[in-house]
Parts: structure tokens; C-alpha cells; sequence
């Protein structure tokens, strides 16, 4: 069932009766009967919450009014700011709406534009409508929605509601996506000459004249039938010239060969030190070794389907002598079954994957042969097309190895050519949070130098998270930090307040009694004493709260923080029996000198068989007269002085003062 069917049917009541209601209405006069279902029968219900009926017939009007002249070959983008009072949905929003022939990848790409130029969107509809035009492109008929199956007179029409922008920035929204259909436009037009060249790519790869290895012309072969066969989104294809010898050899674009994205003179999908090239050192070395295919990424993001770096597939070009004479470049987006097939299926993978399997040095049946290749299967496939297979092998192993004993880990493969770090990050799942990932990419950044170009998560089966980023470089040597300083850097990052807690059992306690301490506090510690307290000063307060019983409750402690103000101390109450009111504590306070200026307390619940709840009540004091205190001089004296009245030994009068004031 299609989502007229659905709408029909009045499997959404609701938003049937609103957009009838809007067809209804008097803005909606002139329009075709079913205009309004057609446009927004498939919105997603709630995203036409907002709007009234009158609203909607009065979108729909303008919409209908935009499908009544179009130049042929070209869309017409109209971007408007709707009236509305300050109670109506169109106060805050824009319309970006878009009459083009029917094509593939035009919502995603005009979505992924609109996403890269931070506009939130609010609602989208995209219906195919058939049509009937006159030559100069004036509406002669409105069909309805065009049948399925039904190739003629198909037009696409995307209305999209975008977050409210100011008039003064159409303009540039405008152009953006002109440039970006520009580009669907032409990779449509071109994709049958594309798949021909793919041809002429295979059947010069099958040339005998070809001086390279006949098992590398064959896995070159099956790699490009397997990409023309639906595997890869062509986005665009040009020959490249070689000229010169040695450390001199260059490329050189043939312009007259271009198809797709690469029609542009001006496009280059290469780069060095942010500079547009058509050689790298990365290519002039391929051009040099005995293999008969490249595959990278280019430094230029697709504006077609998805907004990411292009693939680029280089492929080498022989005379029939057997000499080389350039390089037919081919730069599009694999396919999302790319990213599900088995790498051991894939031409040009199978063989990096094999590679690892027989010199890892596992049975292939074995527990951990089968492991290994599940890890093959899962590694970031965009990285599995550029790794060479030595870093594979070691990178394989080591993921292996941390389903054995999960820990930290930092994976780097450093760009030969300066270009970008690929960094492969495993941190325990249940420390990853998106704050954690925005840290550990700026310090990687920071680490090479560069900048967080993507990040790609992953949450496999176990205990750990990878975070797979793509530290871009515009210029220099890339630095080498060792793993091991990453991997304490990061590990910096995500540890947890019980992590040090832990650390900081075993500098006070034997081992045996840390982990016994560690099981009864850890969940005894409530979120807000963690706040409030480093894991240092928390086993200082357990050491006290462990001498606690029921013969001694209670404990006190004066103490001043080390960059505290010197007319400030700060007392800490520890009692195992009750909370201390503060109608209690001040009155003792203020006969001892002291002015309460804050107070916090806090609960250590322990269980039962633990000992049960302590109360420690933390305040900040004050002397009366607003002199300094000299806590060094009088820590003991007041602790004495202060326990000496709780436990009635002393009365609690204006004498105690004189401990503060006069140091007896």
C-alpha cells in the first residue's frame, strides 16, 4: 500500500481531516481538487501539526502558483519567508521549495545541502507529479501524482520547511542548492557515458599488451566489473597525461574526457597543503609500483546522494608497447551494500583479508581464526580499501586481542603523504558518552596537529566502543606520538571519579582491604559527595568514618582548603548515629567565636552489615570579628574544645570563645 492508499484508507485521520479542511478553505480556490492530498498526503503527521488549515491552503497556493512556468532542463528554486502573525506555525519557518525533471538523489542531496549549511528542517515532501507542459515550459496540465511504472511528463516537486532565516541569506541558500542540482543534474546525464567508460576501463585492463602481473590484472578486472554492477555511484570520470620521468612524473588532466563532476575544468578532486592538484606524491609512487589500481579517498566531498569524501579510483593506462601513458580516474561513492557484503566476497579486499588470515597464524577453523575474520568483517570498510596489509595484520591482531582482555586501545595509520590520520579508538562502552568524543577528538586533533575531519562510532557485541576519526592535515610532517602516550592521554579522558577512587584505596589500604572498602563504598557514595569531593579526600574521610562505632559516633575535623581565604575555616562532622541540626551546631559554634557562612551535608549510605548511613555535615566558618584564623596553630585545640562540648564534658558557653581568640 502506497501512502495515498494509506491516506485514503484514513489510516491517519487526523491529518485527513486537516488537509481537507485546508481544501476547504477559501485560500484553496483554483487549486485542483486533490492538489493539497498530493502535496502533503506524505508528510510525516506530527511535522503539519503546527498549521492551520488556512496556512496550509495558503501554502499550497503558492506551491501551485510555482508549478506554472519552469525553463526546460533546469530547476526553478523558489525560497520564500510565509506571513504570519506570531501564533502561526509559518512565523517560524522558511520554505525551500524546488520544481526539477524527476531524477535520482535529489532529496538527499538537496537535504544534505541544506544540512551542510545548518538549516534544520522542519517538514519535507517530495511528490513525483505528472504534467503537461507547452514548449516554453508554461503549465498546460496538472496530472495529479504520477503513476508508478509511468515514465512521461514526471516532475519532481520538494517542499521543504527549514527553520526561519532572514531574507538576506535566500540568495546564498539559493545558489548553494543550484550548484549542488547542477551537479546531479550532469552525474545523470552522464551516467550511461560513465558506465561505458567503466567498459573501456575493463577491456584496456584486459589488453595483453599490459606489463603488469597477470594476477593483479585479474583482481583488477573482477574489482571493476564488481563496481560497474552496481557497487559504486559514479559521480564523475576523466583521463589524466603522464608527462615526465622519475621523481618529475605528473598527471595532466585531459579536459575532453571529462563526464560526471570532472566536466569542470576547475575541479580538482586532489589536493596538497589545502591547494587543488591533479598529482600527489601518494599517486606519483602508485604510478611507479607494479600494481595496476589505486584506491583513496579525495579530498573533495560528494554534493550528489552524500555529503562525504569521494572515492577515488585510479586506474593505470599502457600503449601496446606496453608503456605507460596516464591514468583514467574515476571518483564517485560505493553503494550501501558495499558496507554489508563480506570482505572476503569483495574483489580487491578478499585478498588483503586472506593475507591476514595466513599470517596470523590460526587455523581457519579454529576459534581464533573465526574470530579474526569476524574482526576483518567489522573493521571501518572505508579504511579496509586504503590500509596496506602489513598495518592490517598488526591493527587485526591487536582488535583480536582485546576480546581477550578489553582495555584502551589506539590504532593509528598515519597518511604517508600527509594528508590525514585514520585513528581507530576502543574505549569502554560504558564510558562513552558524545562529551567523551568530543574530547578525545580534540585531543587527537591537538596530538597531529590537525582537525576532527569525521568520526564514525560503533558499538560492537562486549564491553568496549570504537570510535573510528579521520584527523585532516593541510600541511607538514605528520607527528608520531607513541601509542602508548595516546592511549594514557584518552585514558586521561574517560576515567571515571571510581577509577581514581580506586587508585587512591590503594595508597591508604593493603590490597585486601582496598577491594573490601571499594565494594562497600562505591555505591554507598552518592553523585552529589562525588561532586563535592576528589577521590583523595574520600578515602581520608573513610579512614574516619571506619573508626566510627557506636561507643565513638562521632568525629570532627578543622581543616582549610589550600587556596582558601586565611579568614575562613572549613569543619567537617561526622556522626554515624543521626544528622546533626544545624539548631545544634551553630549555637556551639557561635560560642566558640565562629559565624556559619555555609553549610552542606551529605550521606554516606552504607548497608547494613557495612556499619549503615553516616551523616557528615561540612560547613564554612567564619571568625565573629572577621579576623584571620590560625588554623595551623589551633587545629587541635579547637577539635579538643568542640569535642569536649558535643560529648558534654564542657558547657557551651562564650568561655569556649576564648580558644578561638586567645589560643588556650
Amino acid at each position: 500500500m502506497n501512502f495515498v492508499e494509506v491516506f485514503a484508507a484514513g489510516e491517519h485521520p487526523d491529518q485527513r481531516a486537516l488537509l481537507e479542511a485546508a481544501a476547504s478553505d477559501k485560500a484553496a480556490a483554483g487549486l485542483p481538487a486533490d492538489f493539497i492530498a498530493a502535496l502533503f498526503g506524505a508528510a510525516v503527521p506530527e511535522d503539519l501539526k503546527p498549521y492551520k488549515p488556512a496556512e496550509i491552503a495558503a501554502l499550497a497556493a503558492r506551491s501551485y502558483a510555482h508549478l506554472a512556468a519552469r525553463k526546460p532542463a533546469a530547476a526553478d528554486i523558489q525560497i520564500y519567508n510565509p506571513a504570519g502573525g506570531k501564533d502561526s506555525g509559518l512565523a517560524a519557518i522558511t520554505v525551500v521549495e524546488i520544481e526539477n525533471d524527476d531524477m535520482p538523489f535529489l532529496l538527499d542531496s538537496v537535504t544534505g545541502e541544506l544540512s551542510e549549511l545548518h538549516l534544520g528542517i522542519r517538514l519535507a515532501v517530495h511528490p513525483i507529479f505528472a504534467v503537461e507542459r507547452k514548449d516554453s515550459g508554461a503549465l498546460e496540465e496538472w496530472r495529479g501524482l504520477a503513476k508508478d511504472g509511468k515514465k512521461k511528463h514526471r516532475e519532481s516537486f520538494i517542499h521543504i520547511h527549514v527553520e526561519r532565516i532572514d531574507e538576506s541569506r535566500h540568495a546564498t541558500v539559493r545558489e548553494a542548492l543550484r550548484q549542488t542540482l547542477e551537479d546531479v543534474r550532469i552525474c545523470v546525464a552522464d551516467w550511461p557515458t560513465m558506465l561505458e567508460y567503466a567498459d573501456e576501463v575493463i577491456d584496456g585492463l584486459q589488453r595483453k599488451s599490459n606489463p603488469l602481473p597477470e594476477e593483479e590484472l585479474q583482481e583488477a578486472v573482477s574489482f571493476m566489473k564488481w563496481l560497474r554492477d552496481g557497487q559504486f555511484t559514479f559521480l564523475g570520470c576523466r583521463d589524466n597525461g603522464v608527462l615526465g620521468s622519475g621523481d618529475s612524473l605528473s598527471l595532466e588532466p585531459l579536459y575532453d574526457s571529462g563526464l560526471g563532476i570532472l566536466r569542470h575544468r576547475d575541479i580538482r578532486v586532489l589536493s596538497r597543503a589545502g591547494q587543488p592538484v591533479a598529482t600527489t606524491p601518494e599517486l606519483r609512487e602508485f604510478l611507479k609500483l607494479p600494481l595496476p589500481v589505486i584506491v583513496t579517498k579525495a579530498n573533495l566531498r560528494s554534493r550528489v546522494h552524500r555529503r562525504t569524501h569521494m572515492d577515488y579510483i585510479g586506474i593505470k593506462r599502457f600503449d601496446k608497447s606496453g608503456a605507460l601513458t596516464g591514468e583514467r580516474r574515476i571518483v564517485g561513492l560505493f553503494t550501501s551494500p558495499v558496507y554489508r557484503e563480506s570482505v572476503f566476497k569483495i574483489p580487491y579486499l578478499r585478498r588483503k583479508a586472506a593475507f591476514v588470515l595466513d599470517h596470523a597464524g590460526f587455523a581457519p577453523e579454529s576459534h581464533s581464526g573465526k574470530a579474526l575474520a569476524n574482526v576483518l568483517e567489522a573493521y571501518p570498510r572505508d579504511d579496509l580499501f586504503q590500509v596496506d596489509r602489513d598495518t592490517l595484520l598488526k591493527n587485526a591482531v591487536a582488535i583480536l586481542q582485546l576480546e581477550e582482555r578489553p582495555r584502551i586501545r589506539v590504532l593509528a595509520r598515519r597518511d604517508r603523504f600527509n594528508r590525514f590520520v585514520s585513528v581507530l579508538v576502543y574505549v569502554p562502552r560504558d564510558r562513552y558518552t558524545s562529551e567523551i568524543r568530543t574530547r578525545i577528538g580534540a585531543y587527537l586533533a591537538q596530538a597531529y596537529q590537525g582537525r576532527v575531519s569525521a568520526y564514525y562510532p560503533y558499538f560492537p557485541d562486549g564491553p568496549l566502543t570504537r570510535v573510528h576519526f579521520i584527523i585532516g592535515r593541510d600541511s607538514g610532517e605528520t607527528p608520531n606520538p607513541p601509542r602508548a602516550e595516546l592511549e594514557a592521554g584518552i585514558a586521561a579522558i574517560v576515567r571515571s571519579w571510581h577509577d581514581e577512587f580506586a587508585a587512591a584505596l590503594l595508597t591508604g589500604f593493603d590490597p585486601a582491604k582496598a577491594r573490601d572498602i571499594d565494594a562497600a563504598y562505591s555505591s554507598a557514595l552518592t553523585a552529589a559527595y562525588r561532586e563535592a569531593y576528589s577521590p583523595v579526600e574520600a578515602v581520608a574521610d573513610i579512614k574516619v568514618i571506619e573508626n566510627l562505632s557506636k561507643e565513638k559516633p562521632l568525629a570532627i575535623n578543622f581543616y582549610r582548603e589550600g587556596a582558601a581565604d586565611r579568614k575562613s575555616v572549613n569543619l567537617k562532622v561526622w556522626n554515624c548515629e543521626r544528622p546533626l541540626p544545624l539548631s545544634e551546631r551553630v549555637p556551639l559554634l557561635e560560642n566558640m567565636g565562629f559565624a556559619v557562612i555555609d553549610e552542606r551535608t551529605y550521606l554516606v549510605e552504607r548497608e547494613e552489615n557495612a556499619g549503615g548511613t553516616v551523616w557528615l555535615h561540612d560547613m564554612t566558618l567564619q571568625r565573629a570579628d572577621g579576623e584571620e584564623i590560625d588554623a595551623e596553630a589551633l587545629d587541635a585545640r579547637l577539635e579538643a574544645a568542640l569535642m569536649a562540648v558535643l560529648q558534654g564534658r564542657a558547657e557551651n558557653d562564650g568561655f569556649n570563645g576564648l580558644v578561638l581568640y586567645a589560643g588556650m
